[in-house]
This record gives structure tokens, sequence and C-alpha cells, in this order.
């Protein structure tokens, strides 16, 4: 199951392009080509600092929707699983969907109503998704290079602006 979960969080942001022939790209150099120089570069370096900073602290949005982007990221929002691991005995029910646990990668992306309002976005841009696991998982594969420099901006903040619409969802439903 582990490896099937790494498989889809591998193909998450990916598009087919029908009109390009397949090809390899390196992405731990600028031209896409593969060095062992900078293999070894990689592996001596370690990963990455794996936290999406630049679609929640660096898009043009309102400090108090990027804050919740952060929240979200952490898993620290105040749902009904939060709750109760607090000790608060509460009944934890989707607000939205009414069928699953209440947490925040299932309102944000895996609830049917927030699945709707992701496959529109994705549609309004051209693009097919797999969303990932995690909100975690599905901002730090949210880059948009293939959107055009145009829309770009509109594409990075369109997760934290989503989250923002749900969340406010939920609010009104309470």
């Amino acid at each position: 199951m582990d490896e099937v979960c790494r498989f889809f969080l591998g193909l998450n942001g990916k598009r087919v392009q029908q009109a390009v022939e397949d090809r390899v790209i390196w992405r731990e150099t600028k031209c896409g080509k593969f060095f062992v120089k900078c293999l070894y570069k990689s592996l001596v370096s370690g990963p990455p600092a794996s936290f999406p900073s630049l679609v929640i602290w660096k898009v043009y949005l309102q400090p108090r929707v990027s804050f919740f982007g952060w929240e979200a990221t952490w898993g620290k929002a105040l749902t009904l699983d939060q709750l109760q691991k607090r000790g608060w005995p509460l009944a934890n029910r989707c607000y939205l969907c009414q069928r699953h646990e209440e947490s925040m990668d299932h309102i944000l992306l895996h609830c049917d109503k927030a699945r709707t309002l992701w496959a529109l976005l994705c549609f309004l841009f051209g693009v097919q998704w797999v969303l990932p696991a995690t909100v975690k998982a599905m901002l730090l594969g949210w880059d948009g290079s293939f959107v055009g420099k145009k829309r770009k901006g509109v594409w990075r903040a369109s997760p934290l602006c989503l989250f923002q619409t749900i969340l406010l969802a939920c609010i009104h439903l309470h």
C-alpha cells in the first residue's frame, strides 16, 4: 500500500501531453540533463526541506488565508478529529458530506463536495490532477510550471482560496 501511495504522489501534478514525445528530465539541473556530480551533490546535501512555503507565504492573499493554509498543512486546525485528540467527547462526522469522519485532509481534499470544487478548478485550468492523501503533499506538488506566466499567480493562489471557500462553507453550515 505504501508503494502505491508513493506512486500516486509521484504522479501528483503531472499532466499527459499527447503531442509531445515521452522523455526523462533530471530535476536537479536546470537543463534537465543527468550529471553524476549533480547526483553526488543532491545525495550529500540530503533532501530539501519539505514545506510548501512558496505556495503558502509567497502568494498575494490576505494573511489570514495564508495562515489557514499554514495551519492546514501542519494538520493543526481545530477539526473534530483534533478536538477528540484533545479530550473532547464529540461525535465525529463531516458537516459537508455526513458520511466520513472530519479531518483537515478529508474536508479540504477528499470530501465529495470538496472534490467537486477541485475538479472544477482543474477543469478551468485544463489540468488533470490526482489529489494526494494530505494537504501538505498537495501543496508541495502545486508548482504550476505548466500554466504559463499570465496564469501562474492565479494558479498558485488557487488552493488557499479554495481552502478558504470550503472553510467558510463549513462555518456557515455549523
